[in-house]
């Protein structure tokens, strides 16, 4: 081979190495890339699983406001009263069949559609425990369950002593979500101020000490939340009625239509008649 063909060879040999090192990755610049990617990673996912947290929140906000206009037009019929009996049977008589209902089953003919009653973020096992598959599981009169089942529930309060009220025994006695029918909404009556109480909101029925957040009920739901500051709602051997802790924060619907976000721990905490109670009892 002569001086000149050596040449052209050894030339075109470098060229070909140039060429491979301009369209290939060194490893230290895969190394970089793969860096890059896992820290976008890092920073993206938690924002995502963020906005898909905050998403189910207002599409719960969203429920509890079409429960809250369900509410107002269940006023307008029956002369500013609300709802607030909790089982669809008398529980100490399953015999007995509760005329009034629930009041997931009164609200029924003023809802667009059942699932109005079940949160987005509410587990669905299948049974009959936080989310109601149709009609006949909100109106179910044969399961013990449908007492404590259900993504939201009414807020549990004795009413002013001096209200009473019809109860699922057909006579009236003082207002109890456990066994009468309804609550007047008229200030004074039922409640002191019932613009700024709450009528509605996240409920679970967890076994144990209080959580954050609080998933250790497993899905079973609640169809009544228990006053905070009854002994019962810390009660650790049996469930609970409590605040559900869903959205890292409980949605609450006010007596007054508004829908406002909690965080759980400070509900859980609160006390009646202290400043910025969420309830109203005397």
């Amino acid at each position: 081979m002569n001086h000149r063909c050596f040449m052209r060879s050894r030339n075109f040999l470098r060229g070909r190495r140039n060429l491979s090192a301009a369209e290939g990755f060194t490893l230290i610049e895969l190394l970089v890339v793969i860096a890059i990617l896992a820290i976008l990673a890092s920073l993206l996912i938690p924002a995502l699983f963020q906005a898909r947290l905050l998403a189910k929140r207002a599409s719960c906000q969203a429920n509890l406001h079409v429960i809250g206009q369900a509410a107002a037009l269940y006023q307008v019929d029956y002369g500013d009263y609300v709802p607030i009996c909790y089982a669809n049977l008398d529980p100490n008589n399953p015999q007995y069949v509760n005329p009034w209902k629930s009041w997931r089953a009164n609200l029924l003919p003023y809802l667009p559609s059942f699932t109005a009653l079940n949160c987005p973020a509410a587990g669905d096992s299948g049974k009959k425990y936080e989310i109601f598959h149709s009609v006949d599981e909100v109106k179910s009169l044969d399961s013990s369950y449908m007492a404590n089942a259900g993504s939201y529930a009414v807020m549990c309060q004795a009413s002013l002593p001096t209200f009473q009220t019809m109860s699922y025994t057909g006579k009236l006695d003082t207002g109890h979500p456990m066994k009468s029918l309804v609550f007047s909404v008229q200030p004074g009556v039922a409640w002191t101020d019932p613009a700024n109480s709450v009528y509605v909101a996240d409920g679970c029925s967890p076994k144990g000490p209080i959580t954050y957040p609080n998933q250790t009920y497993n899905g079973l739901g609640a169809a009544y939340i228990l006053l905070p500051s009854d002994p019962q709602y810390l009660r650790v051997d049996l469930p609970s009625r409590r605040f559900a802790d869903r959205h890292i924060g409980t949605n609450c619907l006010f007596v007054g239509g508004q829908v406002i976000w909690y965080k759980t721990e400070v509900l859980d905490w609160m006390q009646a008649g202290q400043p910025g109670c969420v309830w109203d009892v005397e």
